[in-house]
């Protein structure tokens, strides 16, 4: 019996030495490592060999809050012992600084194997400044060209803001937003994807939660605005997700970030000037116009803003907070904004300008008489595209949202996202200063 044991036993240490080797143990990984160039590229390596010759080697990216990952082949030599290389060139595939994440490698030999790296952190980062920080868990504030004093009074604002915009709404911010601010107009440029138009003055990347502006370090009272202004629509934006943000109105967008850009909530006196006159001139702007691209005359397009904040202020007093934490929930399940706003408010669009125009002491607005066909209300054409002619404020567009195999890219559109997408400085006259305040999204 001992002699058949021991038969089974070395025949079983024969049939293990000669089995494959685990496809982890047969390929082995020296060196991986990340560097970033701002705005240049980013250098991808690993070192790894085999005993069979390597045949594939591909980078994997996971980005910070986006659900797919980024897949691409790296360059090597074929051999037992390589050195690959997947070079990301951010001129053609901007990033943001700030943007972050995880890459990986999978490797597979001739002979079958494969391996998967560990995972370690990338980071793109503006190298070019010496960056103050403040951050808590839901937002973090660099800065470089204030001092001290600067930073914490705009961080302070931005976080009265979030607590604020929470309590009112129950929206909860999930992960990290990020605001960088540039002191200097050619640092921020410098920062921007190429061609980038010479007006824009600031951009917001929703599905990263970043945002970039140019405010300079003696502007501290344009920054206690803009920053909880940008940071509300990063806010509201994550809420709702791509399907949300494609029918919500302008004037609720606007209006929410205007609103919490003071606690407890106020216009701004410039804004309260054009808004009462226009009540007394009889000159309000239909509230169904506001739904879409606000007008790129400097004062119209002020008076949007101080419409939109005056809106939404009366549907906190009329309604109740809660109604507005319900219809940026029916927004996101997407639907006619109509529809919506009758379920959650019991009145459509014309019905809710009606009782606001009662509400502030302005005249009913006369609607013409539609016959056959409905006649849509005009919009103003700003259009977010490549071509489109600067608005006074700040333009939006869409967000990247790579595909499992395709690089995550900025949009093509160069007014993308800052309040929701980019300043103009093409405002003039003496609206210039108040339309440079604030960045405006669609």
């Amino acid at each position: 019996m001992k002699r058949v044991i021991v038969f089974l036993m070395l025949a079983l240490g024969l049939i293990v030495s000669v089995a494959p080797v685990a496809a982890d143990d047969a390929i082995t990984v020296t060196t991986s490592q990340f560097t970033c160039n701002f705005n240049k590229n980013m250098l991808f390596q690993v070192e790894t060999q085999s005993r069979a010759e390597i045949s594939k080697v591909e980078l994997v990216m996971q980005f910070d809050g986006l659900p797919s990952p980024f897949r691409a082949d790296a360059k090597f030599d074929v051999g037992n012992k390589i050195q690959a290389t997947y070079d990301w060139n951010l001129q053609q595939k901007y990033l943001p600084t700030g943007v972050a994440g995880q890459f990986w490698w999978e490797i597979e030999d001739r002979a079958g194997n494969k391996k998967t790296s560990d995972k370690k952190t990338f980071r793109v980062e503006d190298s070019r400044f010496k960056w103050q920080t403040l951050a808590e868990p839901r937002f973090a504030l660099y800065w470089y060209g204030g001092g001290a004093d600067f930073g914490k009074a705009i961080f302070a604002r931005a976080i009265q803001a979030m607590d604020a915009l929470q309590k009112d709404t129950g929206v909860v911010v999930e992960r990290q937003l990020q605001i960088f601010l540039y002191d200097k107009r050619a640092d921020f440029l410098g920062a921007m994807e190429p061609n980038v138009n010479d007006w824009v003055g600031g951009r917001a990347y929703s599905d990263y939660g970043i945002t970039l502006i140019h405010v300079g370090a003696t502007d501290l009272a344009y920054g206690l605005v803009a920053t909880p202004h940008e940071l509300t629509h990063l806010i509201i934006h994550r809420k709702l997700g791509d399907i949300g943000t494609v029918g919500f109105p302008r004037w609720v967008d606007e209006g929410l970030a205007m609103y919490y850009e003071f606690v407890p909530p106020a216009l701004e006196p410039e804004y309260e000037t054009l808004l009462k006159r226009a009540i007394q001139n009889d000159t309000l702007l239909p509230l169904r116009t506001l739904s879409g691209n606000f007008a790129t005359d400097a004062r119209q397009a002020s008076l949007s803003y101080a419409q939109s904040f005056s809106v939404v202020d009366f549907i906190y007093r009329r309604y109740g907070k809660e109604k507005i934490a319900q219809l940026l929930a029916e927004f996101r399940q997407s639907g006619a904004s109509d529809d919506i706003f009758r379920k959650v408010l019991g009145v459509d669009t014309e019905g809710l300008e009606a009782a606001w125009r009662q509400d502030i002491g302005a005249k009913p607005r006369v609607i013409p008489t539609r016959s056959g066909a409905p006649t849509p209300f005009p919009t103003f054409g700003l259009s977010t595209d490549a071509t489109s002619t600067p608005a006074p404020r700040v333009a939006s567009a869409a967000t990247p949202v790579p595909a499992p195999t395709t690089a995550p890219r900025a949009s093509s559109n160069p007014i993308s996202q800052l309040c929701g997408g980019a300043f103009s400085l093409i405002a003039v006259g003496i609206f210039a200063p108040i339309l440079y305040r604030r960045a405006r999204r669609i």
